[in-house]
């Protein structure tokens, strides 16, 4: 018997995009799969989509309906009601090429739970046809989860929560999604799954399409509140690798987390800027680290990233 997968797709306020999401989900050329849908109280007419996708597909579509408690406890719910030994996951606007789940799946045959796959993720708006490649070094094998969360911390890259499929048992092992983030949820979830897992797969043909984010999605990460659960999701971050690997790489990768958060908020929300710069001094890192664009690195050579961040703000 084929392994079922399980598409899991959390859903708010995604009328636009939602059936083009769905129609990449149902045309996988894998056919061992389910889709479960959660409209996390929607108010644009999203249920309505769903509940026909439903109607025209019972024997793969299932639809929970929820009232609105943010993304990690709609997908939390997914995975609760998700039966599959592989778990898909697919933002409500993003798209998947045919062939991805099938070429990732045949990937980890043979391989234990522990074994992760990735694919290639690219940028989109409009059209897919119309996409830009992004040139980041996580798109191959890493000998462990953690190696990977180290490319990730120490060059500013990420992987759409789309170009994963992981094994249900690794995901029971990592623990649910924090519903008490409203950002950075899916970093923080994938930085426990890849800590506990053993090998990373990179699978080169299958692709998954992100969608840019709008500029309403873009200011709400401005707020304060985002850059409060954004640092969370950073200390959870540290908390969690250390209890894996306590090592200088471990820490000098955190020192650029840190930096790379101060970097995002400065000048605003002081209070937390003081929080992560004390935890960031906390790490005990005495080497010079560097983010940012070539630019923004060369200032920090020469002034130091303070200056360099009080220099780069004032010349906007």
């Amino acid at each position: 018997m084929k392994p079922l997968a399980s598409i899991i797709i959390p859903v708010y306020n995604k009328a636009a995009y939602i059936r083009e999401t769905l129609d990449s989900a149902l045309v996988q050329s894998y056919t061992n799969f389910e889709i479960v849908l959660v409209n996390d109280g929607s108010t644009d007419g999203s249920l309505s989509i769903l509940q026909e996708y439903a109607d025209r597909f019972p024997a793969i579509v299932r639809l929970i309906n929820s009232e609105n408690r943010g993304v990690s406890a709609a997908t939390n719910l997914g995975i609760q009601a998700a039966s599959g030994d592989y778990i898909q996951f697919l933002d409500a606007d993003d798209l998947m090429s045919s062939d991805k789940i099938e070429r990732q799946i045949q990937l980890l045959s043979g391989k234990g739970s522990a074994t992760i796959a990735t694919c290639e993720w690219v940028n989109f708006k409009d059209d897919i046809h119309h996409y830009r490649r992004v040139l980041c070094g996580v798109f191959r094998d890493f000998d462990s989860g953690l190696d990977l969360l180290l490319r990730f911390w120490n060059h500013q890259e990420m992987m759409a929560i789309s170009s994963y499929l992981t094994h249900r048992d690794l995901i029971q092992k990592a623990g649910p999604w924090d519903e008490s983030l409203t950002i950075n949820q899916d970093g923080e979830f994938f930085c426990r799954i890849l800590l506990k897992a053993k090998e990373v797969l990179f699978e080169p043909k299958g692709m998954v399409y992100y969608r840019k984010p709008g500029q309403d999605n873009v200011s709400q990460q401005k707020s304060e509140k985002a850059a409060r659960s954004l640092l969370d999701s950073v200390k959870s971050y540290e908390k969690s690798v250390l209890e894996v690997e306590d090592s200088i790489r471990v820490r000098l990768a955190l020192k650029k987390v840190y930096q790379k958060y101060v970097y995002d908020i400065f000048p605003n929300y002081r209070g937390l800027l003081i929080e992560a710069r004390s935890r960031m001094g906390a790490l005990g890192v005495k080497e010079n680290t560097y983010i940012g664009g070539p630019k923004f690195q060369f200032m920090s050579r020469f002034l130091g990233f303070e200056n360099a961040l009080r220099l780069k703000r004032f010349i906007g």
